[in-house]
């Protein structure tokens, strides 16, 4: 969406979808061009070793994304999962990126809602897990709840998920923020209980050119939650 000079390429989180940032795209669409690219999380997709996911893997995914728009350099925007993933590809392809917004980011640290262990998969449960996660669990729809328990509810989708999980969590970003040498707008909600405030300050505190902003009534998905705050 929009013509901007400046490109704008938004990445979700685990379960995120990029239609869940329209509200964002559609507000920014004046002054930037903007994209939201889904990561290739899906075992049937090909694309990952669903056997030992890599953030390799997934910034080379990036990486054809932008060869494939022709695209030079972006403003890369990451919730969650889509935060660690835009750093690493930061850390890879320095002169692809302009800025960084990363908001309710992974890579210092992420609350586990299942304790690593596996468990029953049902609209009840999905339900209670999105309360956890959303402050503003009102702008969840039944077709995306439906979504996903369509999803989990595949044994082997579930395992490269918790592999991801796993790749994620050993994947610690404290050794590269330092070196990151160019603009980082951190979006945080007030009530992210997965990547709780405190965990902003601390990217705050190890990027050298980091903005740290709080959004009120706001989860772990400042996009979808608060999006004319976010914008």
């Amino acid at each position: 969406m929009g013509e901007g000079k400046r490109v704008v390429l938004c990445l979700p989180g685990m379960f995120g979808r990029p239609e869940q940032w329209r509200p964002v795209m559609t507000r920014l669409a004046g002054e930037f061009t903007m994209f939201c690219l889904n990561l290739p999380l899906d075992y049937r997709q090909n694309y990952l070793n669903p056997q030992s996911p890599d953030f390799e893997g997934l910034t080379a995914y990036i990486q054809k994304f932008l060869a494939f728009q022709d695209l030079d350099r972006v403003v890369l925007c990451g919730n969650s999962l889509g935060g660690q993933v835009a750093v690493a590809f930061t850390c890879r392809y320095p002169e692809r990126v302009q800025a960084l917004i990363l908001t309710g980011s992974a890579g210092l640290f992420e609350r586990s809602l299942a304790a690593g262990k596996f468990i029953r998969v049902d609209r009840q449960v999905v339900e209670q897990q999105a309360r956890l996660i959303l402050y503003n669990t009102a702008v969840l729809d039944d077709a995306y709840l439906d979504e996903v328990v369509a999803l989990l509810a595949d044994r082997r989708q579930r395992l490269l998920l918790v592999r991801v999980a796993k790749a994620s969590s050993r994947f610690d970003l404290r050794a590269h923020l330092p070196a990151l040498q160019l603009p980082v707008l951190l979006v945080w909600g007030r009530q992210d209980r997965i990547t709780p405030p405190e965990v902003g300050a601390e990217f705050q505190a190890l990027l050298p050119q980091a903005e740290l902003a709080v959004i009120e009534a706001c989860g772990h998905a400042p996009p979808l939650e608060q999006p004319a705050a976010f914008s």
